[in-house]
């Protein structure tokens, strides 16, 4: 399999036309679904272990579920004409200090599929003037409209779902060969 690139290597192009927002709702609505499958028949132990230090698939999944706040502040910041987006922690904090590796899977799925859900909500009910409205993204430095916006967090979502995917297809390979996950 080949490894998905760090997240903060990848280069976007904001150049969709505003038609193009119900497709991205549509896939921002479509991550819950995408998870359950991935997980599905995916003992806990699995999906709570580490790699070589790296994150469980839990902590994938559940990471989406921490940035629910920031959606939801970066959200009401487009929609009052804010000039800058809140700036995300790059050092995940509340990822790291969440255990989700004890959490059982079944509860990060229920919150990732509530946040998704209120968000989608909100979300579909823009107009096209709103869907256009700018911010500077503050560690990309440039400009992206809330259309850009929810293509930025549906391919954060599929970063991390490939991420989830990777541990899950290494983690036999280890326990085959003896070392303990």
């Amino acid at each position: 399999m080949i490894a998905p690139m760090a997240w903060t290597d990848r280069v976007f192009t904001f150049d969709q036309p505003v038609g193009a927002f119900p497709a991205l709702l549509e896939r921002l609505r479509g991550t819950p679904v995408r998870a359950e499958e991935l997980i599905a028949g995916v003992p806990e132990e699995t999906l709570a272990a580490r790699l070589n230090g790296k994150w469980s698939a839990k902590e994938h999944l559940g990471h989406l579920v921490d940035l629910q706040a920031l959606d939801d502040r970066r959200l009401r910041e487009f929609l009052d004409r804010a000039e800058v987006l809140s700036p995300a922690d790059m050092g995940n904090r509340k990822t790291e200090n969440s255990n989700h590796r004890s959490t059982p899977i079944a509860e990060i799925l229920r919150r990732l599929r509530a946040g998704r859900c209120e968000l989608a909500s909100r979300l579909e009910a823009l107009t096209a003037e709103e869907v256009a409205i700018t911010a500077l993204h503050p560690r990309l430095e440039r400009p992206m409209r809330l259309l850009d916006w929810v293509y930025f967090i549906s391919e954060h979502d599929d970063h991390h779902l490939a991420k989830a995917r990777q541990v899950i297809m290494d983690m036999p390979n280890i326990v085959a060969k003896g070392s303990t996950p």
